[in-house]
């Protein structure tokens, strides 16, 4: 059996399996995109109690899968929970579009330091700052550029129309949120 691995990550999503496991995906710096089975993490007495939701920064040790990309999760150590992100609706699903972004334009186990010290940022400044849809397009811009998809006068549509990428819905779902807020594209 291998050695357990230790990373830092950003939990971007999570999912119940079973009764009291969840699924655990995280973007790590060097690790890339990994998937983590957190068992027994809803039971009461779970070490797990209070350190895995959505954003949270934290330090994580697991377990290597011998097959397949699902690994354990072995300890959890919050870094940074990133709460201002609760206080705007458009700021969570910002940060929701920004990771699902990032997941549609990496692939898993691949380093992604560039991504992922972006994400961190943009977590830190949407957690102070209320979004914008300048922020927004300025995200899309560094994420296409660091995927290596940029070009001269192409919004993220068009380039991932252009590659045959689906451009996440949230997207459209973020726009309508800013579009309530008055902070729109049209609005320039």
């Amino acid at each position: 059996m291998a050695a357990p691995l230790a990373t830092q990550g950003i939990i971007i999503a999570r999912m119940s399996f079973g009764n009291t496991s969840l699924i655990v995906r995280c973007l790590c710096p060097q690790a890339g995109r990994l998937t983590l089975m957190a068992k027994g993490a809803t039971r009461p007495k779970s070490p797990f109690t209070g350190l895995i939701d959505l954003f949270y920064l934290a330090d994580l040790q697991y377990q290597p899968s011998r097959s397949g990309d699902m690994h354990t999760l072995r300890e959890v150590r919050l870094i940074e929970a990133h709460l201002g992100l609760r206080r705007s609706y458009a700021n969570l699903l910002a940060a929701q579009y920004f990771a699902a972004l990032i997941e549609t334009v990496t692939e898993t186990g691949t380093p992604v330091p560039g991504e992922y010290e972006l994400f961190v940022k943009a977590l830190g400044y949407l957690s102070q700052v209320e979004v914008t849809w300048r922020a927004v397009e300025r995200f899309e811009l560094r994420i296409l550029e660091l995927a290596g998809i940029a070009q001269a006068g192409h919004d993220l549509p068009r380039a991932f129309h252009a590659l045959h990428h689906k451009v996440p819905s949230l997207r459209e779902d973020l726009f309508k949120q800013l579009a309530l807020g008055k902070d729109s594209p049209d609005k320039k």
